[in-house]
Parts: structure tokens; C-alpha cells; sequence
């Protein structure tokens, strides 16, 4: 069984280390049983897999400035994902607090709390990059910064790529949890031209979601 820290995730790099293998095995092993897609546990796999490299060499005589810069932003991108997933996906019932715990997770919560069910959603804003790509920005309706409602984790986004825009909620079955705008999407040669169409809602700490906003689409370049 891993060990359980109170933030969940180990606040020494040598610790993350260990702490990462075991969670991203277990999350493989499970990933099906579990309802995870197959390129969020990919996603969260490489993410480690580049910052433990770069933990060794940060961590060597020959370290440098510039390696441990790099070997932080690797380690807060590999955090990152793996709250999300904690986060969007790692919710389901059907994971028992054994399996929780035997993650190095927490179990749930069983008292009272102040978080409430977001009562916003957010706004987006989608820019053309480049050929078949594009950012998705995000923000709350009521405010003009980045800031997420008290309690938001994070947007879940959905999306679907169509020959028309979508016009129903229903048809959207892509489905990720993104916690820091914007979000980058790239798309294949075969979708140029197709709509893209995107909605998302915020979702709070105990996996509890708010209203959607409304469907945004655009043609993908």
C-alpha cells in the first residue's frame, strides 16, 4: 500500500517518485474497470516519465540552474494531470476507498463541508493558432480574470467533431477535465474543415458539476 500524504501528493521530489509509479500503475491497471480513456492515463504516464529524468539529473552533482527549472515545470505538469484525474475521473463510485487508499489517495470525504454545487459555468473563447489547431480559453461568467469559482477543481470540457455544428448537448462524447486555461487542441488532416463544437461546466472538489454553458463551434482550419 503507498504511502498517504496529507495534500495526497508528496511534497519531496524523491518521494513523488515512488508515489508516482505506484499511482500510474494502478491507474493502467485499472483504466477500463475504472471508465479512464486510454490517452489520459497515456498523458499521465509520459508526463512522469519526463520528469524523473530530469528529477535524477536535478538531484546530481552535475545539476545545474537550468535542469532544476526544468525538472519543476516537469513536476508541476505531472501534478498537474494527476489532480485532474484524482479530480474528473478517480470520482467514480465503483473505486473503493481501499483502492483510494492503496493509491496513495484520500478516502471520500464523509462530513459536512462548505463547498457548494457551482451555480456558474464558464465562458469560452476559442482563437485559431494554426492549421488544425486551436486554443480554448476559459473564465468564469462572472469575473474578467482566470480565477475559478471557490471549490472549482476545474472545467469539464465536451466536445465532438462534426460535419455541422452540434446543437445538442448529448452528441458531445468527448469528455476531459481541464484545470488551467487555455486548452490546446490538435486535430488530424481528415477533421480540416469539420466543426468543431465544444461546451464545458465547472466542477468542484467533491466531483459535483454546475451548469453548462452554452454549445461554442467553429470550423476547424
Amino acid at each position: 500500500m503507498s504511502k498517504t500524504y496529507w495534500d495526497y501528493i508528496p511534497p519531496k521530489d524523491s518521494e513523488l517518485v515512488p508515489w508516482g509509479s505506484n499511482f500510474n500503475s494502478k491507474v493502467s491497471v485499472n483504466a477500463s474497470r475504472w471508465g479512464i480513456p486510454l490517452e489520459e492515463v497515456t498523458e499521465v504516464q509520459t508526463a512522469y516519465d519526463v520528469f524523473v529524468p530530469l528529477h535524477k539529473k536535478a538531484d546530481s552533482p552535475d545539476s545545474t540552474t537550468v535542469i532544476v527549472a526544468e525538472k519543476n515545470v516537469a513536476r508541476k505538469n505531472y501534478v498537474t494531470l494527476v489532480r485532474a484525474m484524482v479530480g474528473f475521473r478517480l470520482k467514480n463510485p465503483i473505486i473503493t476507498d481501499a483502492e483510494r487508499l492503496d493509491m496513495g489517495l484520500h478516502v471520500h470525504d464523509t462530513t459536512p463541508t462548505t463547498i457548494d454545487v457551482p451555480t456558474t459555468h464558464p465562458v469560452l473563447l476559442i482563437e485559431i493558432l494554426d492549421f488544425r489547431r486551436l486554443k480554448v480559453s476559459f473564465k468564469d461568467q462572472n469575473t474578467t480574470s482566470k480565477a475559478k469559482p471557490y471549490g472549482v477543481v476545474g472545467a469539464v470540457f465536451k466536445s465532438i467533431v462534426l460535419d455541422a455544428p452540434a446543437t445538442d448537448y448529448s452528441v458531445l462524447t468527448n469528455s476531459i477535465m481541464v484545470t488551467r486555461t487555455p486548452k490546446i487542441f490538435e486535430f488530424t488532416e481528415d477533421e480540416r474543415t469539420k466543426v468543431f463544437s465544444i461546451a464545458a461546466c465547472w466542477q468542484n472538489e467533491k466531483g459535483q458539476t454546475g451548469p453548462w454553458c452554452e454549445i461554442v463551434s467553429v470550423i476547424i482550419p
